[in-house]
């Protein structure tokens, strides 16, 4: 007979518990990692996974006085080999993971004919593939009571003309999302998908972006990551932050699709016309 990995843990009790927070370096994940810190103070060790190893040092330091470990794992999620080391670790250590961030993405925005290969290939390979395997990897070593929260998008919620690709591979994640919420609910491990609008991070620096989306509200990143841990303890399976996007959400919800993607397109200009 086959024991898996949640079994395992379950029956012998061992294992360390950990949080785990994928695109750890900087802007959303590092804000979890920042109040996972403090709002849980009983977690051995909290693993952050990231590609830039700099970064990562940095941040492993900054609380000293926290009792758990903090790990530095400086992974390429777009790499498929990155998840046989990853699931090679944990058969290795059989952690309990309490916690799990499923943050890491890239983002892209344009017209989709002039995106270059490369940029497709890092949204596909990394919000699609790398939050799929990121699942497959942590999800046996969860157990009751254990929790996930997936970063999704506003831009899932209808199409998004000058943001085709992005906008599809958060659709993914939302239906992923979903489906796993409904598996794992069966033992007690809460999925969560967060879908935010405007964050001023890294990659979607505030004031620096142009058109519609420059003018879109930003969030209060430490005040909805809080909101988001607690919704997520308490068996949530979404959350969608401040009321305007609530409200675009119910939206895309209610009129046509056709109407719909006209509204969300990312375009400021005027048709652009190609004769043939």
């Amino acid at each position: 007979m086959t024991v898996n990995a949640t079994d395992s843990i379950r029956r012998h009790g061992i294992g360390k518990n950990i949080a785990v927070i994928t695109g750890a370096s900087s802007g959303l994940g590092e804000v979890f990692y920042e109040t996972i810190a403090r709002r849980y103070p009983d977690l051995d060790e909290i693993w952050l996974i990231a590609r830039r190893k700099d970064r990562l040092a940095r941040l492993a330091v900054r609380f000293p006085d926290i009792r758990a470990q903090v790990r530095s794992l400086s992974f390429d999620l777009a790499d498929p080999a990155s998840y046989d080391a990853l699931a090679a670790m944990l058969a290795n250590e059989k952690p309990v993971v309490r916690t799990l961030i499923n943050n890491a993405g890239v983002e892209r925005d344009g017209l989709f004919r002039n995106a270059s290969a490369r940029d497709i290939h890092a949204m596909i390979d990394l919000n699609v593939m790398g939050v799929t395997m990121v699942n497959h990897v942590f999800l046996p070593y969860m157990c009751e009571g254990s929790f996930e929260v997936i970063t999704g998008s506003v831009s899932s919620f209808a199409p998004i003309p000058w943001q085709a690709v992005y906008s599809a591979s958060k659709a993914y994640v939302r239906f992923l999302a979903r489906a796993l919420h409904e598996e794992e609910r069966r033992r007690g491990v809460n999925i969560l998908l967060m879908s935010p609008g405007n964050m001023n991070t890294e990659m979607n620096v505030k004031g620096a972006s142009g058109g519609k989306l420059g003018r879109l509200p930003y969030l209060d990143l430490s005040r909805e990551v809080e909101r988001t841990l607690i919704m997520a303890e308490c068996g949530r399976a979404g959350y969608t932050p401040m009321l305007f996007y609530k409200l675009y959400y119910a939206f895309t919800k209610l009129m046509p699709s056709a109407l719909a993607v006209k509204v969300a397109s990312l375009e400021d200009g005027g048709t652009v016309r190609q004769q043939c």
